[in-house]
Order: C-alpha cells, then sequence, then structure tokens
C-alpha cells in the first residue's frame, strides 16, 4: 500500500471530529472536542513552547489545539498506523527519554489499555517535572474493540487511579451525561442493527439519527452539572507531574 500524502492524513484527521449532523456520534464526539477546545489551552504557557507527546494517537484529532504552544508534537501507536511517528508494542516501554516532555495527550486509549500500570508509569516517566497528563476515557459508553476493549471507570475510581502514579489533579470535566448517554447507545444499537441486519432500514435511519442529536443536546442541557460529575460518557482528566 502507497504511502498517504501529508494532505490524506490531515484530512483523515478532521474528518474523525468534524462529522456530519446526521451522524450517530455527531453530538457526543462534538461536545468532547468542545470541551477539549475550551480546556486544554488554559493550562498551556503562552510565553513558552512545549514538547508534546501523543500517547495512543491514533489518527492525532486534538494536535490542532496544540499548534501554537508546541516546538514538537510526537504521535505513538502500535500496529501500522501511518499517523504515528513512533510504533511501539502494546506492553513495550517508550523508546523515549525520562522528562523528555512538557505534556503527555491521552485521548480515549486507556480504556484500551491492558497493563494500565505500564501506560500510566510511562506517561509519568517521559514527563518533565510539572509536566502535564491530559487524558479522556470513557465512563460509561458501549463495547468497541480497537483493536481491543478493557475496561470503564467511575469518576472516583479514575480520579484514584490517575492519583496513584505521582499526579495531581487540577480538573476534571465531564462530558455527555447519563440521561443523553442513554440515548446514544440506543441510537448506537439502532445504527448497528441497521448496518448488520436490517440494510434496507438505512434510508429511515439518518433522519432518526438526525433527531437524536437534538434530543441528546436537550437532555444534557438539562442534566445538572453535579449528576455529569458523577456520571458521565467521557471523563477529560487535566494532571500534573508531582
Amino acid at each position: 500500500m502507497s504511502e498517504l500524502t501529508k494532505e490524506q492524513l490531515k484530512k483523515q484527521s478532521q474528518d474523525f471530529i468534524k462529522l456530519p449532523v446526521w451522524d450517530t456520534y455527531y453530538y457526543s464526539s462534538g461536545l468532547l472536542r468542545k470541551k477539549m477546545e475550551d480546556n486544554i489551552p488554559g493550562f498551556l504557557d503562552k510565553n513558552k513552547k512545549h514538547k508534546i507527546l501523543d500517547y495512543g494517537c491514533g489518527v492525532r484529532p486534538y494536535e490542532y489545539i496544540f499548534d501554537d504552544y508546541k516546538s514538537d508534537y510526537t504521535g505513538v501507536d502500535v500496529g501500522e498506523n501511518p499517523h504515528a511517528d513512533i510504533r511501539i508494542e502494546p506492553d513495550e516501554k517508550l523508546p523515549l527519554n525520562d522528562g523528555e516532555y512538557d505534556a503527555v495527550l491521552s485521548s480515549q486509549v486507556l480504556e484500551h489499555v491492558e497493563n494500565v500500570d505500564l501506560y500510566l508509569s510511562e506517561c509519568n516517566r517521559v514527563l518533565k517535572k510539572n509536566g502535564l497528563l491530559i487524558l479522556s476515557t470513557h465512563g460509561t459508553w458501549q463495547f468497541h474493540s480497537a483493536p481491543v476493549d478493557v475496561q470503564r471507570w467511575t469518576s472516583y475510581g479514575l480520579k484514584n487511579l490517575i492519583n496513584k502514579y505521582d499526579f495531581e489533579i487540577l480538573d476534571f470535566i465531564p462530558s455527555l451525561g447519563q440521561l443523553a448517554l442513554t440515548s446514544q447507545l440506543r441510537l448506537t444499537f439502532f445504527h448497528s442493527f441497521v448496518k448488520e441486519i436490517a440494510k434496507p432500514l438505512k434510508l429511515i435511519y439518518y433522519p432518526l439519527s438526525l433527531l437524536y442529536q437534538f434530543k441528546m443536546m436537550l437532555e444534557d442541557a438539562i442534566t445538572p452539572q453535579r449528576v455529569k460529575e458523577r456520571d458521565s460518557a467521557y471523563y477529560i482528566v487535566i494532571a500534573k507531574k508531582k
């Protein structure tokens, strides 16, 4: 297979987060993206350039958030990922020096990691003192194997886990409360049913999905923040290395 051009790689990244309004994950994905955009820059020093490590980079969907702050952005992933600058095996330590990076980004990776101890230990090791860990993962979500799907967290459990690896949590941001999440899970089931079993129903699925996007917006708007902080689909953790 021929290598993808820079333009093709960039388009893959953009397509991953800029979904059409009828897409199954339009609202939930867009909400997570907005929370990343709104919260991450506030923890970055405007007067310096940062070395950023995207650990489990996928298509590097959030690299653009760091454009005004980065001196270097390195993507690491397992497998044959053309977006990755460094490719490793699942249980392999990072081929990087101690204290090399100002920030580590881990976006929707931790739920797929079998050796969480190694992963979070490596996050800490490669960070400079007071370096930032910016991590998002799932509270409640459907099974999605890519290539494996291992775990979910309660808000308390995730905070407790991060603290164990010598990090101080600076902010903990929930995204998509449980009321909207029930609609998201139902819509995801409908999508799988239409895609795998009842393909002729695809014609009515997209109008239904569009309706559900607005339904989730309303449901999320009326869910109290204290409830979201306890139970949500996504959590974003911003922590610093002690």
